[in-house]
């Protein structure tokens, strides 16, 4: 028996490889984000910062609706206080706003602040603060620490989507 050469047609690969393989090509050439430059970093940096000052402002007008606006409605908003989840929601911070009353005033001040953009619509602010909280009745309450928070932005403006806050612990041993 003599074998019949049989005419070469390559083999087409299986509907699955060709899709895998269309699939890995679209992702592979898919070209890089742009970078941040520094003209946009410079940008951001302003804009986070005149949000910032808007945001203290609410506080000292005691405009705490106005406040809560402040705060992302993503479900991936947290917020932390001295090393513990505090707020799992921006709903969270903003009943715990109108709690203060109408006649509160909460008046910030920061310091050493560090606004580092991140990605277009994303920037870390890092700060120092010392706040004042005066009750409706007149009482006070002052306290500080760091404040690290998680900017985007959203529809409407920057918003924080996650952050922490932290007052100074007394260490135990000798003190520099």
């Amino acid at each position: 028996m003599r074998l019949q050469p049989r005419s070469h047609h390559p083999r087409r690969p299986p509907g699955a490889c060709l899709a895998g393989l269309a699939i890995w090509l679209g992702f592979g050439c898919q070209s890089a984000p742009a970078p941040l430059t520094e003209e946009y970093a410079a940008a951001m940096r302003d804009s986070v910062s005149a949000t910032l000052e808007e945001f203290r402002a609410m506080g000292v007008a005691g405009a705490w609706e106005a406040a809560g606006d402040f705060y992302s409605d993503s479900p991936a908003f947290r917020f932390y206080e001295n090393g513990e989840l505090r707020y799992e929601s921006a709903d969270d911070v903003r009943a715990a706003l109108a709690d203060l009353g109408l006649g509160a005033q909460l008046t910030t001040e920061y310091s050493d602040t560090d606004i580092e953009p991140l990605a277009p619509g994303l920037a870390q602010v890092r700060s120092r603060f010392e706040s004042t909280l005066r009750g409706e009745d007149g009482s006070e309450i002052s306290y500080g620490g760091a404040v690290t928070m998680l900017w985007v932005h959203e529809r409407g403006g920057w918003r924080i989507l996650s952050g922490h806050s932290s007052a100074p612990v007394p260490r135990g041993g000798p003190q520099p």
